[in-house]
C-alpha cells in the first residue's frame, strides 16, 4: 500500500457561546482548522484534524502548520501508511519541529491503518478499555456569574470534570475558582488551569490562596523550571500539559517536578504514535491524565475518543468532545452518549464521514 495523494483543507470553527477567553486576553470566537486527507493507490482515504489555538497559546500557528504540511506531504507521497515508524522517521527528517502538523498526517495514516485492517483505531492503540468515556468542560474566563452559568448549565448535563480558565492577577482568579466549586458541588472534579498564565511570583501568590479548597493546578507558568520549584511549595495537585512535549518532558514531570497529572493532546506531541507511547509511559508511572487537543472539530473529536477509549480507566480523568461545543461539525462521529460520558467509535479507523462540500477546494494538493 502506498500514499498517492495529500490533501489539506481549511474551515474556521467557533466556539458555539461566543468569545472563548484564556488568560492574558487570548480571546476569539473561531480558529482556523487544518482538514488532512490521505489517499492510497488502493483507494483508501484517512482523515484528520490539527487546529492551532491562535498564534499565542503554543509555538505552533495555523500558518506555519500549513507550511509544513506541504514539505511534509511531498515526503509522505509513496510511502506504506500502515507502516507508521518509517513514516514518521520520514517526516522527522525533513524537517524539525512542526508536531502539529506531523500529527495530522500520522492520524489520518492511523485511519487508513485501520482501515486496512478491519479495526478501529481506538483498537490498534491498545484496544477498548471502555465503552464510554468520562468528558471534562473547559469554563472560559468571564465574569464570575457567566461562569457559574457555563458549570451549571454542563452540570445539567452529567458532566462532572470542569477545567477552569485562569492565569491572570491571582486573586480575581481564586475567585473565579471559587465561583466554578460552588456550582460544581462537591461530586465534582475541579481543575485550575493557567495555561501557562502566572509568572512564579503569581503562581505562588494564587496557591497560597488555593491551599485547602478541592482544586487541581494545570500548567501554572510557562516553564517546566518554574513549575518545577512551584512544586516544592505547594501540596495542591499539579498537572503540566504545554510543557509535555517529548518523552523527555514527561519524565522530568513526574522523576523531578514530581508532578501526578499530565493533558495529552495529540496534536502537541505528534499524532497517535507518539501520544501512544506517552500514554503508556504515563500509565505505568502512574499517572493521571486527560485527553484532549488545542482546538478543533468533528475530526478532533473522533481523534480524541479514540485515544481515550484505550487509555486504562485509573489513569483518564476524562476527554472533551468538541463536537459537543463548536460549529460547524464537517464529519460525523463520537457524541456525548450517557450524561457526562462519550460514547466511544466502534467503525473502522476513525469511524467518520467527512463532508466535503463543506470543506470547499483544498490549499494544497499533492
Amino acid at each position: 500500500m502506498r500514499v498517492s495523494k495529500l490533501q489539506v483543507f481549511e474551515y474556521d470553527v467557533a466556539w458555539v457561546h461566543g468569545n472563548y477567553s484564556m488568560s492574558h486576553g487570548r480571546t476569539a470566537g473561531t480558529h482556523r482548522s487544518l482538514v488532512v486527507r490521505v489517499v492510497t493507490a488502493e483507494g483508501l482515504e484517512g482523515w484528520a484534524e490539527t487546529c492551532p489555538n491562535g498564534r499565542t497559546y503554543l509555538p505552533s500557528f495555523v500558518e506555519g502548520e500549513r507550511s509544513a504540511l506541504g514539505v511534509l506531504g511531498e515526503a509522505v507521497i509513496g510511502l506504506d501508511p500502515c507502516e507508521l515508524g518509517p513514516l514518521n522517521v520520514a517526516m522527522d527528517q525533513v524537517l524539525m519541529g512542526s508536531r502539529a502538523a506531523k500529527g495530522a498526517i500520522d492520524m489520518a495514516c492511523w485511519d487508513i491503518l485501520g482501515q486496512a485492517t478491519e479495526r478501529s483505531v481506538a483498537q490498534l492503540l491498545g484496544g477498548v478499555m471502555q465503552e464510554t468515556v468520562p468528558l471534562f468542560v473547559a469554563i472560559p474566563i468571564d465574569s464570575l456569574n457567566a461562569m457559574a452559568g457555563h458549570v451549571e448549565r454542563d452540570f445539567a448535563t452529567g458532566v462532572r470534570v470542569f477545567q477552569v480558565k485562569v492565569g491572570d492577577e491571582p486573586t480575581a482568579d481564586v475567585s473565579r475558582v471559587r465561583a466554578v466549586l460552588e456550582a460544581a458541588g462537591p461530586s465534582s472534579t475541579v481543575i485550575a488551569d493557567a495555561n501557562g498564565g502566572w509568572n512564579l511570583q503569581s503562581a505562588l501568590l494564587a496557591a497560597r490562596q488555593l491551599d485547602g479548597l478541592p482544586v487541581q493546578l494545570e500548567q501554572p507558568c510557562r516553564t517546566m523550571a518554574e513549575c518545577i520549584e512551584l512544586r516544592k511549595h505547594t501540596g495542591l495537585p499539579l498537572i503540566l500539559d504545554e510543557v509535555i512535549v517529548t518523552m523527555e518532558d514527561l519524565m522530568i514531570a513526574k522523576l523531578v517536578a514530581g508532578v501526578g497529572g499530565i493533558n495529552l493532546k495529540p496534536s502537541r506531541v505528534g499524532g497517535f504514535t507518539r501520544a501512544r507511547a506517552m500514554r503508556d509511559a504515563a500509565e505505568g508511572l502512574g499517572m493521571a491524565f486527560t485527553v484532549d487537543d488545542t482546538w478543533g472539530g468533528a475530526l478532533t473529536t473522533a481523534q480524541n475518543a479514540a485515544l481515550a477509549a484505550s487509555c486504562h480507566p485509573d489513569n483518564l480523568t476524562a476527554t472533551t468532545y468538541f463536537s459537543d461545543w463548536v460549529d460547524p461539525l464537517v464529519a460525523t462521529g463520537p457524541r456525548t452518549g450517557t450524561p457526562g460520558r462519550g460514547a466511544t467509535p466502534t467503525e473502522p479507523g476513525l469511524g467518520v464521514v467527512v463532508n466535503r462540500d463543506m470543506l470547499g477546494p483544498p490549499v494544497i494538493d499533492l
